[in-house]
């Protein structure tokens, strides 16, 4: 499962060497790149340390939300990020669903655990 958080990316300037990463979504982490291509990777990384470290999960910005954050001084950008790890152990249910619908899902995907958690978290996600 993949959620996209928004970083804010500062440019290099006379006083600094490195390219500023904040991650606006998850207070206290940040890094640096020293080159463009390190930009991504590097945020991925600190935001991986950051989860390591939560007991909960924070809600990600939109884009418009990170354009008011960004303000003048910061570019914006979108890093994937693979959150299966940090939603905690899975545990096996037994559910019972009507069979046409079975199959309706089976169509859809291969994967019947993994097409159901998604669309929990897309409900749980809209009932906020």
């Amino acid at each position: 499962m993949y959620k996209q958080y928004p970083i804010l990316i500062e440019q290099p300037s006379k006083k600094t060497e490195a390219w500023g990463i904040i991650v606006p979504d998850m207070p206290g982490c940040f890094s640096a790149a020293d080159n463009e291509d390190d930009i991504l990777r590097n945020a991925r990384e600190a935001v991986a340390l950051y989860l390591e470290n939560v007991t909960e999960l924070p809600e990600a910005s939109s884009l418009e939300q990170a354009f008011k954050k960004a303000g003048k001084k910061y570019q914006v950008a979108f890093i994937d990020v693979d959150i299966s790890a940090f939603e905690g152990p899975k545990k096996r249910i037994n559910i019972t669903l009507p069979e046409s619908l079975l199959e309706q899902i089976d169509r859809a995907n291969n994967n019947r655990s993994a097409f159901l958690a998604e669309a929990a978290r897309e409900k749980l996600a809209h009932a906020h």
